[in-house]
């Protein structure tokens, strides 16, 4: 039996990324499928019909913040587990390492709990470090759960996501109790990057869960997946650098 949990988990997306979100369920349910949360998909107008998921509505898409408060207004409980829709899981989650971690949250009440390994936390427990109160990407957008009054409070109106993750991490200086795992409860491929597929995503369209046929955008180029690559190489480098160091590079 599982554990009862204080988490909620929101996919968070619009409905110009409709044609993405029978592809990305096929990719949680695939190895996540004894997931213990309730599942609700944040869209504008249209609905997503398939159980257990369930549709939160907001109405016009103003920004992604203003989605964000609107769609974590209706929710119930206390804190929220937030994934983006065009992250693809690509390992099983570890339901036993989860209600570990939920266990701990009903523990110890965080902030903000980061569920992927970027900058390596300090020493806190044997489970989860603390992220420094003052460090660059401290509300990075990473798979993440949140406590719903504190997200509340630090997102700002017509802001893009982007935006959260730089002008909120400096709103979060204000508040203590960020951590983040030492390893991996999630693990993803982005799959979408500026609006186009991923070009060594779109190759691997059965291991992805990718139908062709329903393919509505873009696939990247050649090119731009090796920019893509690496930017990422470059951010992974970021994050090995002291934290006193990021933030003096980041400003």
């Amino acid at each position: 039996m599982h554990q009862k949990s204080n988490i909620d988990l929101l996919v968070i997306s619009c409905d110009a990324y409709s044609d993405v979100w029978a592809t990305f369920f096929k990719s949680f349910f695939n190895y996540w499928n004894d997931c213990p949360l309730d599942i609700y998909l944040l869209t504008n107008e249209k609905t997503f019909d398939q159980s257990p998921v369930k549709t939160i509505r907001v109405g016009r898409d103003i920004s992604w913040s203003d989605n964000l408060l609107s769609g974590i207004d209706q929710l119930k409980k206390d804190y929220v587990l937030l994934l983006f829709d065009d992250l693809l899981l690509n390992q099983k989650v570890s339901t036993v390492y989860f209600n570990q971690l939920s266990k701990w949250i009903n523990n110890h009440n965080p902030n903000y709990l980061r569920l992927c390994i970027s900058h390596k936390p300090k020493y806190f427990d044997d489970l989860v470090g603390r992220i420094p109160n003052k460090t660059p990407y401290k509300t990075s957008t990473m798979p993440c759960i949140w406590n719903r009054s504190t997200l509340k409070k630090i997102l700002n109106k017509s802001e893009s996501a982007w935006d959260f993750e730089t002008k909120g991490s400096r709103r979060a200086y204000e508040f203590n109790e960020f951590y983040a795992v030492y390893k991996n409860l999630i693990n993803y491929n982005n799959g979408i990057i500026k609006g186009k597929w991923r070009k060594t995503i779109y190759e691997k369209t059965k291991e992805n869960g990718l139908d062709i046929s329903t393919i509505s955008r873009p696939v990247m180029t050649s090119f731009e997946e090796y920019l893509y690559l690496l930017r990422k190489c470059r951010s992974t480098l970021f994050n090995y650098l002291p934290n006193g160091l990021r933030r003096a590079i980041k400003g």
